[in-house]
């Protein structure tokens, strides 16, 4: 029961760094992007991160370029490679900030499904 409540703790302490990192300026940004991207692959998140990639290329498929179906072409292409295409596109359309949101987004949803599923576990206790 320690390490799971050292689990939640540690949930709840990167819940709460991702709620600050929304404040910084848009020049930060980036670093994060790479920082979160990297977050997700640790805690084993590689088809989350996989999804919030293949989302951000299909929304901004029109703008980027992109005339392929990001979801067929998905299984082609490694993790790295996804990320390394979706960060280039979006740096050089000026779309870093619309990366980031997807980014920042999908992990204050994947933080709140932990927690509730966590607090679930608990009350069956």
């Amino acid at each position: 029961m320690t390490l799971f409540s050292n689990n939640i703790n540690s949930q709840n302490k990167f819940t709460k760094l991702i709620n600050t990192i929304n404040a910084f300026g848009i020049k930060y940004k980036a670093p994060l992007i790479l920082r979160m991207y990297g977050v997700l692959n640790r805690y084993d998140l590689r088809v989350e991160n996989r999804y919030i990639l293949c989302n951000f290329l299909d929304q901004y498929s029109d703008i980027l370029g992109l005339k392929n179906n990001i979801y067929v072409e998905n299984n082609e292409k490694s993790l790295n490679q996804l990320f390394l295409l979706a960060y280039k596109k979006a740096k050089e359309a000026k779309l870093l900030n619309e990366l980031y949101l997807e980014y920042f987004n999908s992990i204050k949803a994947i933080c709140q499904k932990v927690e509730m599923n966590s607090d679930l576990i608990n009350n069956s206790l």
